[in-house]
């Protein structure tokens, strides 16, 4: 089956999640803090097993580069000197670069060190590096965090075209900003398991 499938999966509070997700679809997971959703990012893109069940991009385990995530703190994936350097590093062409600073609204910011931005310009800086990409597989944790709706509304109308509308299956944890005509949402505490515990993961 092409596209994202995770079958049967089952790690800390979740079990029986059941999602697929095919190429050039978004997805927005939404829930509680706490319940899991990082943790199914996680699970998606490989970097966590499951204890049961089976994760599958494409047919295959997802493994880089096709999979690539903007993390919760970005602060764990810039490593360059100067913001264009490090959306550069994984990127596939100097003009993917180019296109993905320019969507991810980095331009004015591009020659400066990632530890001298502000908090919104590192999550910027750490999205144009998943445009610059190009993956089978976007993972976004909380991408739009601190933004207020119509600037979040601004940025994912600039950098959705650089990833469902070329094909890359997207899945991103918190509220869509705007209108998720076409997406799927789901609600992650549906397969929280039902213990006293389940409210309660080291993963938002």
């Amino acid at each position: 089956m092409s596209g994202l499938l995770l079958e049967g999966v089952a790690q800390g509070p979740l079990q029986g999640v059941d999602l697929h997700l095919p190429a050039g679809q978004v997805g927005w997971l939404q829930g509680a803090t706490g319940n899991g959703k990082s943790l199914l990012l996680y699970l998606a893109a490989g970097l966590i097993l499951p204890e049961r069940g089976r994760v599958l991009l494409d047919g295959a385990a997802p493994e880089p580069p096709r999979v690539a995530m903007a993390f919760q703190n970005p602060d764990y994936q810039l490593l360059a000197s100067r913001t264009d350097a490090d959306v550069a590093l994984n990127a596939r062409s100097p003009e993917g670069v180019e296109r993905a600073l320019e969507a991810a609204g980095c331009l004015p910011f591009r020659d400066r060190p990632p530890e001298l931005l502000t908090p919104g310009q590192r999550r910027r800086a750490a999205l144009a590096g998943v445009l610059a990409a190009e993956p089978v597989l976007a993972l976004l944790d909380t991408p739009f965090a601190g933004m207020g709706a119509a600037e979040a509304a601004r940025l994912w109308t600039e950098c959705r075209p650089l990833l469902a509308d070329r094909g890359s299956v997207v899945l991103i944890t918190g509220e869509p900003p705007g209108a998720a005509v076409n997406d799927a949402i789901w609600e992650v505490e549906q397969w929280l398991r039902p213990t006293p515990d389940s409210a309660s993961t080291n993963f938002p």
